[in-house]
């Protein structure tokens, strides 16, 4: 019976270390879940800063698009040059589709220089008509100063004029 009590004594020990060891193993795993619990915690936290952030920021990019929409807009109707154009006096330009090509989207007077003549001239280039980039040599006013005349008799009108 002593071997029995002995027996009975040895399995009692090892199955309380084996009791201490798993109480041992499940406090540990109770502290890793804890860390990780309070890691889960903080990173909710700071996903939901960034979540904050970048919905400022898609709002501030927004606003920031409607604005140079905006600009855009008023400078288009203003006549504003975009795209890097150069203005008129950087570069010399034969008609008004010159002027036009470089960016020039307002109807006025410019300055061409015209093939074979020494002289600069101002002429006024219509850039809202059909496209724009027209150079303006007669306008009529009222309809009252005939044009269809031969080139002696325009010659004679020009000596007139000079």
């Amino acid at each position: 019976m002593e071997v029995n009590y002995h027996k009975i004594l040895e399995m009692e020990e090892r199955h309380k270390e084996e009791l201490d060891t798993l109480k041992e193993e499940k406090e540990n795993l109770q502290g890793l879940v804890s860390r990780q619990s309070y890691i889960i915690q903080e990173l909710e936290k700071q996903l939901s800063k960034a979540t904050n952030n970048n919905s400022v920021l898609q709002k501030q990019q927004l606003e920031l698009m409607d604005t140079v929409h905006s600009l855009v807009s008023l400078c288009t109707k203003e006549g504003v040059l975009l795209k890097n154009a150069k203005r008129e006096e950087d570069k010399p330009f034969r008609d008004c589709a010159d002027v036009y090509q470089a960016g020039f989207n307002k109807s006025g007077v410019y300055t061409i220089y015209i093939n074979n003549v020494s002289e600069p001239k101002k002429v006024f280039c219509n850039m809202e008509v059909t496209g724009g980039g027209w150079t303006v040599i007669q306008h009529r006013e009222d309809g009252s100063l005939d044009f269809q005349k031969g080139w002696r008799e325009y010659k004679m009108v020009r000596k007139k004029l000079q």
